[in-house]
């Protein structure tokens, strides 16, 4: 189980330069998917890269596809890297469960573990989080939709629901988020899942890909007649929002439903101002770099890291810093 304990994280400044030496004992070796699925994650590293590299912190970045095969790769590459005397490690995991069953991080417990972006769970050796609230970021597109139903003045709508695969830790909690927001609208009736699949096992797709959102659309769509579609669909993020989107209009759709997404993606900017995704959360990745950024600073100076939320893993309470989520739509992009 994790709780969070609220609280008001510190925001800091610090960098990374991807030069090279013999020594790598003060090098930061940044961990993370490359942008082959997810366009946020080449943003990501050009923040980090940017934003460290400012402040003189030395970083190498080691990138792998967000596949099977990537997730394997990742797990020997921090073999590698730790091997190699690396003592700081900024990592986003492409599969969290991989990484733990390895026992890499067990094994190395003198190296430091940065978090950014995605938790890794399970995992005591974790030191560091720098990420979003990825709960609050279910309930912000939540929220959005049950706006959206009660100023329709609409008696009941359809719904159908997109998450992410359960490798990446963030989907469930997006899907948990959600749920606190809509299981009672869903349970008394006034929200209709036509498609009968609620529970996270149901409605996760195979990957963040927009080809697996497409898939888990239409496998919703089989639900519905034709020509009939879902008034809303709540997307965890903006690959799934565009996969639904394709399956939609494959299917015959000239209005699309209420869409959400996530990360505010250049797809997404053009989607919402085409009238064909509705919202977006974007995360501020900058000041999620800034956050991790400062957390290896820190940590190289000796400096102490300073904040007032934590999130618990079995019994060790791991610091977390937070960048704030908000809501786009078109009156806001």
């Amino acid at each position: 189980m994790r709780r969070v304990l609220l609280g008001i994280a510190a925001v800091a400044m610090l960098a990374v330069s991807c030069s090279k030496s013999v020594s790598v004992g003060n090098k930061v070796a940044v961990v993370i998917p490359d942008a082959a699925i997810l366009d946020r994650w080449a943003q990501d590293k050009d923040n980090l890269k940017s934003i460290m590299g400012k402040y003189g912190v030395d970083a190498v970045f080691f990138t792998s596809p967000e596949t099977v095969g990537g997730a394997a790769q990742q797990v020997y590459q921090l073999q590698d890297i730790i091997r190699s005397g690396y003592k700081y490690v900024v990592l986003t995991a492409i599969d969290y469960k991989k990484i733990n069953a390895s026992g890499v991080l067990a094994e190395n417990p003198d190296v430091k573990v940065i978090c950014h972006d995605r938790l890794v769970v399970d995992n005591p050796y974790i030191d560091y989080i720098s990420s979003a609230n990825t709960v609050e970021v279910g309930r912000m597109q939540a929220m959005f939709l049950l706006n959206h139903f009660h100023s329709s003045g609409a008696a009941s709508m359809t719904i159908e629901l997109l998450e992410g695969p359960s490798t990446d830790l963030n989907a469930s909690d997006y899907y948990v988020g959600a749920m606190e927001m809509l299981e009672d609208y869903i349970d008394n009736g006034s929200l209709i899942v036509k498609s009968g699949k609620k529970t996270y096992n149901e409605v996760k797709a195979d990957s963040w890909d927009v080809a697996d959102g497409k898939k888990a659309m239409q496998d919703r769509l089989a639900s519905y007649a034709e020509g009939e579609f879902p008034d809303m669909v709540l997307a965890a993020n903006d690959n799934l929002a565009q996969g639904a989107i394709e399956a939609l209009v494959a299917a015959g759709a000239v209005t699309m439903p209420v869409i959400t997404g996530q990360d505010n993606t250049e797809m997404a900017q053009k989607n919402i101002k085409d009238h064909k995704q509705t919202m977006t959360i974007d995360k501020n990745l900058t000041d999620m770099a800034y956050n991790t950024a400062m957390i290896v600073s820190s940590l190289i100076s000796g400096a102490p890291v300073q904040a007032s939320q934590y999130i618990t893993i079995g019994t060790v309470d791991i610091p977390v810093f937070f960048s704030q989520a908000s809501v786009k739509t078109i009156d806001s992009l």
